[in-house]
């Protein structure tokens, strides 16, 4: 948001305001040429829809608005604080060009693994299989407990229960706040709607023939829909190693491993199935 600051939306332009964003406040002056380049140079650098940064606009030209360059102790103009929290965290003065504009800003603008973690997000309720691979670009980049939190409610969103129980496992304390509780509760709901009666008979039947690739192949599916996607991968393999031709064992592998696109565990079987056939 870009705004010019005057004394009626002061507290909540500027104070508010930084309570949830960066927000650069600049100090200019008509009478100041220095100004004239620097102010739409600013206001494209930041830009009207920036999530992480507002761009507010003194005229220090209006008496009102005096006082808050005299309270910051600003010496020249044009001049950039940077206000977060409602206190000043950074300031710059005198005239910039655009490499000191964007090194006065970069501490406040999102890395590429936040900008990965924000496009996700807005697909996590359109497409979760693309939120989910945003998600694992952004671990891969930054392992915070929120890129964590938003790829376990991705992986639960695509039925990988496993997935999103040892996720889960790695949030600490700290930050188990509304979201966790959330995810928790609706992975504990999707763990006791696996656990099927026809499920738990066929691994008792499997466990009274353990060699049965029919019980495996068949076993192997449950788990799919489960959620419990390893397992499944597991016994199929196991099947393949035995008869590559048994059943529907390799259509069910490789229709499962397109299900779960760029999932590390899926590349893990799918070259365990490669080794096999080359």
């Amino acid at each position: 948001m870009i705004v010019d600051i005057n004394v009626q939306n002061f507290q909540q332009a500027l104070i508010e305001a930084s309570m949830n964003k960066t927000v650069v406040i600049y100090f200019h002056a008509q009478a100041v040429p220095e100004c004239q380049p620097m102010t739409p140079l600013l206001e494209r650098l930041i830009g009207a829809d920036n999530g992480h940064i507002d761009l507010a606009k003194v005229d220090v030209e209006d008496p009102q608005l005096q006082s808050l360059a005299s309270q910051l102790g600003l010496r020249a103009l044009p001049a950039m604080v940077a206000f977060k929290d409602g206190q000043p965290v950074d300031v710059l003065e005198g005239p910039q060009d655009e490499n000191g504009i964007k090194q006065f800003l970069q501490p406040y603008q999102p890395n590429e693994a936040e900008l990965l973690l924000d496009q996700a997000k807005q697909m996590l309720g359109m497409d979760p299989q693309a939120a989910y691979g945003l998600l694992q670009q952004a671990r891969a980049l930054e392992d915070t407990a929120a890129i964590r939190l938003y790829l376990a409610e991705a992986a639960l969103a695509l039925n990988k229960l496993e997935e999103t129980k040892q996720l889960l496992a790695t949030i600490g304390m700290a930050d188990q706040d509304s979201q966790y509780q959330h995810i928790l509760a609706r992975l504990e709901l999707a763990e006791e709607a696996a656990d099927s009666p026809e499920l738990r008979e066929l691994e008792q039947k499997l466990t009274a023939e353990p060699e049965s690739l029919q019980l495996k192949e068949e076993l192997a599916v449950l788990y799919f829909q489960a959620g419990r996607q390893e397992e499944a991968l597991q016994l199929l393999i196991e099947v393949l190693q035995q008869d590559l031709a048994f059943g529907e064992a390799r259509k069910h592998f490789l229709d499962m491993l397109t299900t779960m696109g760029a999932d590390p565990v899926a590349s893990r079987y799918r070259r365990k199935l490669y080794s096999m056939l080359y």
